[in-house]
C-alpha cells in the first residue's frame, strides 16, 4: 500500500501541526518551572565583551528572569571550546553549515580605522590625505589566524594601499588592539557593532567618511542541544532583531 497524493498532503499537515503541540509542550514544561533553566552560548572572547556585554541585559529580559545566561569564551579557535557543557547557540564568522532555520546573519560586517584623538591629531596632516598616504603609520592588527573577519589587506584592497608598505603591530586578540589604539599606539580596523562604545565615549574616533561593507557575517547558530529547546530558538530570535 501506500499513500495517494492527498493522503502525502494530510499526512504532511498532521506532521507539522504534531510538531507545532510538541514545540508548545516542551517550551511550557521549560519556562513553567520555578528553577532556573540554563542557557548556553558559546561564541569569542571578542564577541563576548564587544558585542554580547553590551546586549546582555537586553538579553536576560527577552528570555525572562528564569533563564540563567551562560557564555562560553574560546580565544583562538571555536575547536578550542570546553566540551562540557554544550552550547544551545554559538556565535561564529562561519555559518557551519547550519541549515537556514538553525541560524541567522546577526552582523553584515562593516568596517573602518579608527585612533585615538591624540594619534589622529598628531598625524593630521597625513590621515587627512588618500590612504595611499598612509605608509608611515603604524597599524595595529590581530595576529593570530583569521576567522573569518575582514584584515586590513581586504579594507585596502577597496580604498587602496599605502606607500611606502604599512608597519603592523600585532595582538593576540582584537580587544586588546582597540585598547593600544585608545592608548595612541597607531589605527585599529574597527568592525561596526563591535566599536560603538569606544566612539560614544571619545575613545578613538573615526578616519574616513563611512564603512567598507564586506561579505563577512556573524552568524547566530543553534546546535543540534538547543535545537531540541524552545528557549534557544527565542534566543535566536533576539539576534535576529539585532540584524
Amino acid at each position: 500500500m501506500s499513500l495517494t497524493d492527498a493522503g502525502n498532503r494530510y499526512r504532511d499537515a498532521v506532521a507539522i501541526g504534531l510538531g507545532a503541540i510538541h514545540a508548545g509542550a516542551a517550551e511550557v514544561a521549560e519556562l513553567s518551572t520555578e528553577e532556573q533553566v540554563e542557557l548556553v552560548i558559546a561564541c569569542s572572547d571578542e564577541a563576548s565583551h564587544l558585542f554580547l556585554m553590551p546586549r546582555y541585559g537586553a538579553l536576560q529580559k527577552a528570555l525572562g528572569e528564569r533563564v540563567q545566561v551562560r557564555v562560553l569564551t574560546y580565544q583562538h579557535d571555536i575547536q578550542y571550546l570546553p566540551p562540557v557543557p554544550r552550547a544551545d547557540v554559538i556565535l561564529n564568522w562561519d555559518s557551519m553549515d547550519a541549515a537556514s532555520e538553525d541560524r541567522v546573519a546577526v552582523i553584515e560586517e562593516e568596517v573602518r580605522p579608527l585612533c585615538s584623538p591624540g594619534y589622529a591629531a598628531l598625524h593630521a596632516n597625513v590621515l587627512n590625505g588618500p590612504v595611499t598616504g598612509w605608509g608611515g603609520l603604524t597599524f595595529l592588527r590581530v595576529s593570530r589566524p583569521n576567522e573569518g573577519w575582514s584584515s586590513w589587506e581586504e579594507w585596502f584592497d577597496v580604498v587602496g594601499h599605502p606607500d611606502p608598505a604599512p608597519r603592523y603591530m600585532g595582538y593576540d586578540s582584537y580587544t586588546y588592539s582597540l585598547e593600544a589604539a585608545a592608548a595612541g599606539h597607531g589605527i585599529a580596523i574597527g568592525w561596526r557593532h563591535f566599536i560603538e562604545r569606544y566612539l560614544e565615549s571619545g575613545a578613538l574616533v573615526a578616519l574616513t567618511d563611512g564603512f567598507i561593507k564586506s561579505e563577512n557575517c556573524l552568524y547566530a547558530i543553534v546546535t543540534e542541544k538547543g535545537q531540541q529547546r524552545p528557549i534557544a530558538r527565542k534566543c535566536l530570535a533576539f539576534f535576529e532583531q539585532c540584524a
